[in-house]
């Protein structure tokens, strides 16, 4: 079985957003799933900066920018922050796109497309914590600008938030997460030269800290990648995730 295991810290920037979709494939994108989309008919984005200490590649930089969809309709979702963490545990229909991906070495961005499938480029990056923030920056091979940003660092969960994302989830999201001693999310490639079809991949993670916020004034993220930019992504929440433990398995055809 083939495995990538990582570890590191990673932070995760969300929010819906309005996207046009057609039959089914988004006119855009060209991809044969179904969005998962709220009330608003807005759907859902998801920006990941990972700094991979320890990884059985090298350790590594990660900028992710995922979607969310299905491969059949299902009914729309109800409008909120912390949506997406709902829709994990309690939609086992629930796919993660992995749309746009960057990585600070070229063995690994050779990984992750030939053996995983996934559309993976390579990126010049910096990731630092100090003075209390994240700072990151990725830029592609010609020096040209994917995203950068400037977020705050929380050393603690706030009572308030946490009780809002619990009411989001629900008593069935929170005893699903109960259940689990990881966090499973099945992973979907983009179609590309490296897969001519939309595979799932069953991926692993485990913590030793996370902490959710919502955005502030201070807070900074910039994404400049031309397919990305005329969306206006601007991100709610912040997830802070400390000492991750991530596995992603050999991706399979839906139903394998």
């Amino acid at each position: 079985m083939m495995v990538a295991a990582i570890s590191g810290q990673a932070i995760c920037v969300c929010r819906p957003l309005r996207l046009t979709y057609k039959h089914g494939t988004h006119s855009r994108f060209n991809e044969r799933l179904v969005p998962l989309l709220d009330a608003n008919d807005r759907a859902l984005m998801a920006v990941w900066v990972c700094d991979f200490t320890k990884a059985n590649l090298g350790p590594h930089h990660e900028l992710q920018i995922s979607l969310f969809a299905t491969f059949r309709p299902i009914q729309r979702l109800k409008p909120h922050p912390f949506t997406v963490f709902r829709t994990l545990l309690v939609i086992p229909e629930t796919r993660m796109v992995c749309h746009g991906l960057w990585n600070s070495t070229h063995r690994v961005v050779r990984y992750n497309a030939e053996h995983l499938g996934l559309n993976a480029h390579f990126s010049f990056s910096g990731i630092e914590q100090t003075r209390g923030r994240w700072l990151f920056r990725f830029e592609d091979e010609a020096g040209g600008m994917i995203a950068e940003g400037d977020l705050g660092v929380t050393t603690r969960q706030s009572p308030a938030v946490m009780w809002q994302m619990l009411r989001s989830i629900g008593v069935y999201g929170l005893m699903q997460s109960a259940r689990s001693p990881f966090n499973h999310v099945s992973v979907v490639n983009t179609r590309s030269q490296f897969a001519d079809a939309n595979l799932v991949a069953h991926t692993y993670m485990q913590s030793n800290k996370q902490v959710i916020r919502y955005v502030d004034s201070q807070d900074r993220l910039v994404i400049s990648h031309p397919l990305y930019t005329s969306l206006g992504f601007a991100p709610d929440f912040v997830q802070q995730i400390d000492g991750v433990q991530f596995v992603y398995l050999r991706p399979e055809s839906e139903g394998a």
